[in-house]
This record gives structure tokens, C-alpha cells and sequence, in this order.
């Protein structure tokens, strides 16, 4: 009844193209279940005799519920659990355990059952695949995160894991998990179903429009734009990025045809997913810029797209990252703590809500004494006759600073 409540709650809510709200990504994130205890309801064995062990059902449906919690941040429709899938990644999580180490195309261990082994490389070839040097109750829920997000300077030329966990054409998909003899784990994530052909969809953007949790998206991390080949003539596109934060004074530009920009840029037209796809990673180096957080406003536009049908286009869309948790006030700070005015004149003052990315940055500024000076919701100060006052400001939070103002 939770799951079900859950994928509710995800189809209902408004799609990741519209400006959904923070409050909707909170909601959407917090309706998650995270289970404590072993992830395993029958242990693996990764010696001969292999055994392929079992997840628990709890473990198998948060990671799908996961998966479409992040799916539905892209506008994709959610996927199913399925048990053939599931079938085959745990035994390729035992197969790559085995052998310790990662290969889509897995040799055979000679002490290995050969069927073992057939429905093991049905999942190493066809899944999603990584190897963590630790090992946690969270651990598969944790493999879904890093492919999506595809972390890694070999993963960034084409950004294959997240285009197969984002592929609006897939329907199911499975899960696996085992511990090699030295302590690696490996997780499995079915990735090449293409159970649902006829889905509709334009493109598929990561960090995506609206609201979009910046705990999801790092400095190194880069964008992604996946684009339907049915509308999208990629190969023929002589696509330029053009990525800007305008509170921040951040301008970045990419030609991801020729691989130069402000930072790594590439068009790969690799059969990865359901499209060819826009990467492209901002260099931050010397900005000043330290991650991406809460009240961020990102644009993004893409000029020199070419459609199918050999016209012309451009795509934009705006990012506003938010945080998957309330973020209180902590502090106010006033630009001026004290100044001297005579009658008429007037002082633009700032106040800074610390941290910048709390929910709530509005402030409050009212006078002591208006008789001597003045002060609007702006801030802006206004001396009126001599004397002493002092100008406050107060946040949301209800913590206040003070410039003293003397009029002479």
C-alpha cells in the first residue's frame, strides 16, 4: 500500500517540464521509505558452488521507487520491478563478485555452471554496473544515485548510465547486489528494457526545468540533453550551450561540436538510451563558485538545434535549485552598522539572510525613531530631523541586526 501510495503521489504531481514547487519535490522525496538492516534475504556466494542469493522485497522496491523519484524529476514515466530482471542481475553481481571487477562482458569462471552464467551475463551486458569500496544497508539505493548522477571522468564523454536509468522507452527493471571475498560490492541495475516504445517525450534534461534538488547535482557533475531522434536531427545540429547564473554573475558557453567552451563540452550521438545527447560541465575554476545550493536560478538555451524536418530551433529552460530539506536562518547581517546623515539625504542599506540558501530570504526593516530617520522595505534610509536612531532588519527566522544612523 506505501509503494502504491508512492507512485501516486509521483504520477499526480505536476511534470518535471511545469514550475514545480519546492514544497512538491519535498513531498514527492520525503514519501520515500529507507529500510535499515541487511539488504540481503538470502546471502550470496561468490565461490564455486555460486549461489545467487536474494534482496529482500523491501530493498528491490525502495530502489525502483528511488529510481522513479529521479525519473520523475526528468518527466519520464516510472518503471516496474521486474522478477525477471531481478533473476538475472543477482547473478551478475555475483558474477562480477567473483571475478572482482567490473566488465559488461564478463568472462566465465571455469568452476562456474554454465546457466549460472548465461542469465549472469544477461545482466553484466545489459545493466547498469558499479563497484563501491564499501558496503551499506543502502548500498543498491546508493548504485541507482551514482548512475544517475555518473560520476567519474570516463563516464563523462557520454554519460551512458544515466541515459539508460533516464530512457523514457524503458518499462522494468531489476536489481542485484554481492560482496567479493575482498570487500568490494557490486551493484547491477537492469538498464536495456524497452518495454514502452510509444512513450511520448521531447527531451530528457538533467538537471531538469522547475524546482530540482541541488543535494542531486555537484561541481563536477555535468548537464545532460537527450533528445528524441524523432524530432531532433542531433547529427545535423551545430549545437552551441549557452549556461548562466545572472545572481551569481556566472556565464558560461560550450560548443559541444567541436568540444570547446568554458569548460568540457561533447555532442555523443552513441546509442546509449533513447537519444543522442548535449553534456556539457561548467569550469568553476577561479569564479569563486563552491556547489551548486538552494536559490540558485540556472538558464540554460540551446541554440542551432535542427528538428527532423530540417528546421531550425532553439530550446531554453530555467533551473531553480532547491533543497530536498528545510533550511532555517541561522543569521542576518546589516552592510552598514553605523552612519552619519544630515537632514534630506538618504542610504541604501543591504542585509544578507546567512546561510543564502535558506528558505526564507525575505527581511523585515523598520526605524526606532522615523522622526529622525526613515527606512522602506528596500532598505533605503531617509534622514529627517537630528538625533539618534537605529535602522533594524530581521529575517523570517526573527534574528535581527542594527545600523546605528545619527542625523547631525
Amino acid at each position: 500500500m506505501k509503494r502504491i501510495l508512492i507512485l501516486l503521489l509521483i504520477l499526480l504531481l505536476p511534470a518535471a517540464c511545469a514550475e514545480r514547487t519546492r514544497e512538491e519535490v519535498r513531498a514527492a522525496y520525503h514519501a520515500l521509505t529507507f529500510s535499515e538492516g541487511s539488504p540481503y534475504a538470502e546471502l550470496p556466494a561468490v565461490t564455486a558452488p555460486y549461489e545467487a542469493g536474494a534482496l529482500t522485497d523491501s530493498v528491490r522496491t525502495e530502489a525502483a521507487d528511488y529510481l522513479n523519484f529521479l525519473r520523475w524529476l526528468a518527466g519520464v514515466e516510472p518503471v516496474s520491478d521486474s522478477a525477471i530482471y531481478d533473476y538475472q542481475c543477482q547473478r551478475a553481481a555475483v558474477l562480477l563478485a567473483a571475478l572482482d571487477y567490473v566488465d559488461h562482458n564478463a568472462p566465465m569462471p571455469e568452476d562456474m555452471d554454465v546457466n549460472f552464467y548465461d542469465a549472469a551475463h544477461l545482466g553484466t551486458s545489459s545493466g547498469n554496473i558499479a563497484r563501491f569500496n564499501w558496503m551499506r544497508d543502502s548500498i543498491v539505493r546508493e548504485g541507482v544515485a551514482y548512475f544517475v548522477r555518473d560520476d567519474g571522468e570516463a563516464n563523462l564523454p557520454m554519460l551512458g548510465h544515466r541515459r539508460w536509468a533516464l530512457d523514457p522507452l524503458m518499462a522494468a527493471t531489476g536489481f542485484g547486489l554481492a560482496n567479493a571475498e575482498s570487500g568490494m560490492s557490486y551493484v547491477v541495475m537492469y538498464a536495456h528494457d524497452l518495454g514502452n516504445p510509444d512513450a511520448q517525450w521531447d527531451s530528457v534534461l538533467w538537471p531538469s526545468p522547475g524546482a530540482f534538488p541541488a543535494e542531486l547535482m555537484h561541481d563536477h557533475l555535468a548537464w545532460s540533453t537527450v533528445l528524441n531522434p524523432r524530432e531532433y536531427d542531433l547529427a545535423a545540429s551545430p549545437v552551441t550551450v549557452t549556461l548562466t547564473e545572472p545572481a551569481l554573475g556566472l556565464t558560461f558557453r560550450f560548443d559541444p561540436v567541436s568540444g570547446s567552451g568554458d569548460g568540457f563540452c561533447a555532442l555523443n550521438l552513441e546509442p546509449y538510451g533513447a537519444g543522442g545527447c548535449v553534456i556539457f560541465r561548467p569550469d568553476f575554476t577561479g569564479t569563486g563558485f563552491t556547489d551548486y545550493q538552494q536559490n540558485q536560478r540556472w538558464r540554460v538555451r540551446l541554440d542551432g538545434l535542427t528538428r527532423a524536418d530540417g528546421s531550425e530551433t532553439h530550446l531554453e529552460y530555467e533551473v531553480d535549485m532547491v533543497s530536498l530539506f528545510v533550511q532555517d536562518a541561522v543569521n542576518i547581517e546589516i552592510s552598514q552598522l553605523e552612519a552619519a546623515l544630515r537632514p534630506g539625504e538618504t542610504l541604501a542599506l543591504d542585509a544578507d539572510v546567512i546561510p543564502a540558501y535558506a528558505d526564507d530570504l525575505s527581511v523585515a526593516w523598520t526605524s526606532t525613531d522615523p522622526a529622525v530617520a526613515t527606512v522602506d522595505q528596500r532598505g533605503s534610509v531617509a534622514a529627517v530631523s537630528p538625533g539618534v536612531c537605529q535602522i533594524l532588519c530581521r529575517d523570517a527566522a526573527g534574528h535581527e541586526d542594527a545600523c546605528a544612523v545619527t542625523v547631525e
